[in-house]
């Protein structure tokens, strides 16, 4: 207490020296005003790289972009009229396969479910990804081309309604099969990372209310409708993998994540000892 009380005093002396010499106050009120200035570029830059990680984000996946746009239109066959629609429709029908190959571009493709401006470090993960593919040893000897959907689960219409949760709802029987579907918390990679039923449940489906999807975004999944890896028990046919996180301390660790996953190597492939 007396330590305190000594700062205390050693601080009162200098607040009254400070009122009682009139012309250091001037200088004082300067030397603020500069650190005020001289901060302000500091602060600009960091905002600045900010909204520019961010930015560059978007443009990435924008070049992916599968649209939900009419997802709150009426359709007889997909549910909604959006490009989503479609695509889950197609999905869920399970004997659609060229359908979903020609909306994806090729038998193996992720999707990625995002929200605008809140997936960066997956961004980079998977551009490195798609700059590497096919490019050097490491990701040379990869089937097929590089392929990705984006998805983008805050997509909202004039009235500020959530086109995904309509997309959601009008598909909700094809995330149910998802949640509850036998084949993907048994995979290799979701018993490597104890991922549970209830994961995948919590993910796609809730008790509570069918009005929002309850998914944790970024979100991403691996869909292999090559003939080699058609499996019999799969729901949901050429579903291979969720990815609820892809992990990796640098943007390329991410593509050598992604890239096994692709080729169901290593942690896609064997289940680990102990695990």
């Amino acid at each position: 207490m007396k330590i305190l009380s000594a700062i205390g005093r050693f601080f009162a002396r200098i607040g009254r020296w400070i009122k009682e010499t009139a012309w250091i106050q001037p200088l004082l009120i300067v030397g603020a005003i500069f650190a005020i200035i001289f901060a302000i570029p500091h602060v600009i830059r960091g905002v600045q790289g900010w909204f520019s990680s961010s930015n560059d984000a978007n443009k990435f996946f924008a070049q992916y972009r599968l649209s939900l746009t009419g997802a709150d239109k009426d359709n007889n066959e997909f549910g909604g009229s959006s490009d989503v629609d479609k695509f889950l429709s197609y999905v869920d029908a399970g004997d659609k396969k060229e359908e979903v190959v020609k909306i994806a571009g090729g038998e193996r493709f992720f999707v990625a479910f995002i929200k605008k401006g809140a997936a960066d470090d997956l961004s980079k993960g998977l551009k490195a990804f798609r700059d590497n593919f096919g490019k050097n040893s490491e990701f040379k000897n990869l089937n097929g081309k590089f392929k990705l959907l984006t998805i983008y689960t805050d997509t909202t219409n004039d009235d500020d309604e959530n086109l995904f949760d309509m997309a959601w709802r009008n598909h909700y029987s094809l995330f149910e099969d998802m949640a509850n579907g036998n084949f993907l918390p048994t995979t290799p990679y979701a018993v490597n990372n104890s991922y549970s039923a209830d994961k995948y449940a919590s993910n796609f489906v809730t008790k509570e209310s069918e009005d929002k999807c309850p998914m944790n975004t970024p979100l991403v999944m691996y869909f292999n409708y090559s003939e080699e890896y058609e499996v019999e028990n799969q729901k949901v046919k050429g579903l291979s993998d969720v990815l609820f996180n892809v992990d990796g301390g640098s943007d390329l660790e991410k593509a050598r994540v992604l890239k096994k996953c692709w080729s169901h190597v290593e942690d896609f492939k064997d289940i680990k000892v102990g695990a």
